[in-house]
């Protein structure tokens, strides 16, 4: 009895890690539509930099870590998975998606939609409508992380 019931746990593992490794391949390909910039001027990382550290725009630091010269290791929240070499396992177009809406890879997520204004809940009315990071700001942010190798 035991033998089957660890031949079936094996069974589930195995396509588990398949239907992850699929998964992993679509994901490599970066999401549709956002393989281009949102404008036409290319991010500028100093200012993404800037900007993932401004407690009124980005403030990524509440829940990542990531490497930034002169600041301390206690400055940066550990609710989400550390920044560092984000930019070697992410493509430019993966780190876009995760910054204009994260719900589209991990649905439930903490992290905001920076550049999404659909499916959102509980919006004040004074911000409806409104993105958090312009268009070219997504994209300094989006040049920022790439750096980070």
């Amino acid at each position: 009895m035991v033998r089957q019931h660890h031949r079936g746990n094996v069974r589930l593992i195995a396509l588990a890690a398949g239907l992850a490794l699929l998964a992993g391949h679509a994901a490599a390909a970066g999401p549709p539509g956002l393989d281009k910039p949102l404008t036409g001027k290319p991010g500028d990382p100093a200012n993404g930099l800037k900007l993932v550290l401004d407690a009124n725009k980005g403030d990524c630091t509440a829940c990542h870590s990531f490497p930034v010269p002169g600041m301390p290791p206690d400055a940066f929240g550990d609710l989400a998975p550390p920044l560092a070499g984000v930019g070697k396992l992410l493509s430019v177009a993966q780190l876009r998606q995760r910054i204009v809406d994260p719900q589209v890879v991990t649905p439930g997520t903490i992290m905001p939609s920076y550049f999404s204004t659909s499916g959102l809940y509980r919006v004040d009315p004074k911000y409806a409508g409104k993105t958090i990071l312009s268009a070219q700001e997504v994209e300094d942010v989006v040049s920022y992380l790439a750096t980070l190798k």
